[in-house]
């Protein structure tokens, strides 16, 4: 799996890209409250979790405090990207019912993350609970954006209850692969459930051979 990057070379194109997407959701964020953003794909092996993964980390270096939340409970990834423990996580700390503090992990200044824990029997009942909202209404008061990352749109339906309880939506495509219906189906889906869609990330784009991929927003 692809790991994030822009921390590793922050002069890159992919960095700057990257960055530019950052300037963008602050733009969003004017005329509104947009404190919680969900990160989702139409199918999997878009590069999802690598994206949102770097988008927290830039948001971070500019000064923003960043909590990042892996709600893809059925094939979490995101402690990977930062080689984080998932021993104990999200299912657990709602299992328990405890201090969501202890759960926390600081990956650098100004990001923290929540892993998603033990996978669940039944991933769309934590999702569907009424737990998982108060929690992460809880957490959007301490800190400037919560990044939640999710299962893609077409394999279940937990992205869609998600998208209920998110500020906005950022929908991740993967250039040549994903197919224009796929993506249509899964734009309308997201309308259905009046998601606020404030953006696209393409993805695996090739522009050379010295820059593999490189991320545009629209």
């Amino acid at each position: 799996m692809e790991r994030y990057k822009v921390r590793d070379d922050q002069k890159s194109p992919i960095a700057e890209a990257y960055r530019k997407i950052a300037t963008n959701i602050q733009f969003a964020n004017l005329d509104s409250n947009i404190r919680t953003i969900m990160v989702s794909s139409c199918m999997a092996s878009e590069g999802k979790t690598t994206t949102i993964s770097n988008l927290a980390s830039v948001m971070a270096e500019l000064n923003k405090n960043i909590l990042l939340i892996d709600l893809d409970l059925r094939k979490p990834t995101v402690h990977k990207q930062f080689n984080l423990s998932n021993r104990a996580g999200l299912t657990d700390l709602l299992l328990h019912k405890d201090d969501y503090i202890g759960y926390i992990q600081n990956v650098h200044p100004g990001l923290d993350v929540i892993t998603s824990g033990k996978i669940p029997a039944n991933p769309t009942e934590i999702i569907n609970s009424n737990a998982i909202k108060e929690l992460i209404k809880k957490l959007s008061g301490q800190y400037d954006y919560i990044f939640l990352d999710t299962p893609p749109l077409v394999l279940v339906s937990d992205p869609l209850t998600i998208a209920t309880y998110s500020d906005a939506v950022i929908l991740t495509i993967a250039h040549s692969e994903t197919e224009k219906e796929v993506i249509r189906r899964s734009i309308d889906s997201l309308k259905q459930v009046n998601a606020n869609i404030i953006g696209t990330i393409l993805n695996k784009m090739p522009v050379s051979k010295h820059n593999k991929y490189y991320y545009s927003y629209y």
